[in-house]
């Protein structure tokens, strides 16, 4: 008993597995007992997670053994593999992959894994730690809206406001339906990471304002960053 007089709970658990066990079997009886969802809940909970989460991790490393079948002998004996940056960037692929329910999220996930570090990457600068959140935290919603952007451009040259962006993309073929505002929030949080640029801005739905324009004014266009192109790179192999 002297030696778990001054270590926290924490750690008492940590270094005996059979008390987490127990307190999860008592956790589970008591979630039992709520009448008619008890046992869903119980599921939800402890059953389900591990059957996701091994599927997916499973997922993961069949598309990453195929896309290592392709690498020359080569680029995979390398310093870098022993590197913290490959332990780095490996670590933060296997947690994102269990964030991601979207077998094409998880592909795009690992084309960046893969050429992270066929290019050696530093992990605590490059572009590639960020794609690989971006992939986790974008929705399919804003990836379609980020491949209309990429493919309509001369059409968005000077489009001027959120409302003639949102007709012209309602009107494309696959497009998502949703409320306006829900597109302004999407496109918003595309622009926050700096993958596609509203100009100067563009006028929002309702806007009443009135633009004093100067003779060589020129209404803002939505357009790709070169960042937003080295992303969706990825999206598209």
């Amino acid at each position: 008993m002297k030696n778990n007089e001054h270590r926290l709970p924490s750690e008492i658990l940590e270094s005996r597995p059979e008390l987490t066990e127990t307190q999860n079997g008592v956790l589970k009886g008591l979630i039992g007992i709520i009448p008619h969802v008890g046992t869903m809940i119980n599921e939800i909970f402890f059953e389900i997670p591990n059957r996701i989460q091994q599927y997916r991790i499973n997922e993961t490393v069949e598309i990453l053994k195929q896309k290592f079948s392709q690498l020359e002998d080569k680029v995979l004996l390398t310093d870098y593999l022993l590197s913290d940056d490959f332990f780095d960037f490996t670590r933060n692929m296997f947690e994102n992959s269990l964030r991601i329910k979207s077998e094409d999220k998880r592909k795009t996930l690992a084309n960046i894994y893969v050429n992270s570090f066929t290019n050696s990457a530093d992990y605590d600068i490059s572009n590639f730690r960020l794609f690989m959140d971006f992939i986790v935290q974008l929705s399919p919603i804003q990836i379609h809206i980020l491949k209309f952007i990429e493919e309509n451009e001369s059409n968005l040259s000077q489009i001027s406001s959120y409302s003639n962006f949102f007709d012209l993309y309602t009107k494309a073929d696959g497009s998502y339906k949703m409320d306006r505002y829900k597109f302004k929030f999407f496109c918003n949080d595309l622009e926050n990471k700096a993958l596609v640029s509203f100009g100067a801005g563009l006028e929002d739905f309702k806007s009443t304002s009135k633009l004093l324009a100067l003779e060589e004014h020129i209404e803002p266009s939505v357009t790709m960053t070169s960042f937003g192109i080295d992303f969706i790179k990825y999206l598209n192999e």
